[in-house]
């Protein structure tokens, strides 16, 4: 049996893909099989060369666990068509923290498994700090 090899595809509308690789590379330091597709940096220039390429180069026994920015956009929408009959997961939405997670997960852990965790911890990241700070502020007054 081959071993699976999880790769990851951040797909973003303009330059966030580069700017969350470019964290991720600080945080966590330079990782292999991390694709980038900045859609409609060029001229209205979509996703779809870029990705097929991708989806062409991968084995059998590879796994793609892809990022897209927006729910619903044209970014997720065009990874959809395109990824039916691939071993595939499409996550939509997503925040360095879930990146951050998915990427240093072990890779025996099934994908599945390692999404689904990483995107309860990730929505606990999600905080308005100033508010916590106020009630925090106000818990110690009194």
């Amino acid at each position: 049996m081959e071993h699976t090899t999880r790769k990851f595809l951040i797909a973003t509308h303009g330059r966030l893909a580069t700017g969350i690789k470019s964290s991720l590379d600080i945080i966590i330091g330079q990782t292999d099989h991390v694709f980038l597709i900045e859609a409609y940096v060029e001229e209205n220039k979509g996703i779809e060369g870029d990705l097929e390429k991708i989806l062409k180069d991968l084995q059998p026994h590879d796994e793609l666990i892809v990022f897209t920015d927006l729910l619903g956009g044209s970014i997720t929408n065009q990874v959809l068509r395109y990824t039916q009959g691939h071993l595939v997961h499409v996550v939509s939405g997503f925040n360095l923290a879930l990146l951050i997670e998915v990427l240093m997960a072990d890779a025996e852990t099934p994908a599945a498994e390692v999404i689904e965790a990483a995107i309860v911890n990730a929505r606990e990241q999600i905080v308005y700090v100033t508010k916590l700070m106020a009630t925090s502020n106000e818990e110690e007054a009194s």
